[in-house]
């Protein structure tokens, strides 16, 4: 009986770290990617864990690329530490202050409401963009 109900316990165990994992939140904190001279978001992490990275370990993992603090509003999946809103959900970004820089590679001032974003894989649409806050929703 021990032998079985471990069998069924590893199998239920080696399922869950196949599937990315679905949450819901009213708000968490995370990090916004910017690859080089992009106009768009390349990827979004969880500032928990983005800030466990060290010093240089986050320039390496992310070469040519700048950080920007957000708030997180929805729904999303998390897999292997990357963070995939789903649509619907809201991303305020804090465009005034990067994260580990002060050079600013995302000009936010160009965008208008209505504006169309690169986001990861998906896309969003500008909804607000005041001074030092733009708010997206994910399509």
């Amino acid at each position: 009986m021990k032998r079985k109900s471990g069998l069924v316990l590893l199998l239920l165990v080696s399922m869950g770290f196949g599937h990315a994992q679905s949450l819901t939140t009213n708000e968490t904190k995370v990090v916004l990617i910017v690859k080089g001279a992009s106009e768009g978001i390349s990827q979004i992490a969880l500032f928990n864990t983005f800030e466990k990275i060290k010093g240089n370990g986050i320039l390496e993992k992310y070469p040519n690329c700048q950080f920007y603090i957000g708030l997180l509003r929805g729904s999303y999946e998390l897999n292997d530490n990357n963070v995939a809103p789903l649509i619907g959900s809201t991303i305020i970004m804090y465009t005034d202050q990067p994260y580990l820089s002060s050079n600013r590679i995302l000009q936010s001032t160009r965008f208008i409401p209505g504006d169309q974003l690169s986001l990861g894989s998906g896309s969003a649409k500008v909804i607000s963009n005041k001074k030092g806050e733009l708010i997206l929703e994910t399509q």
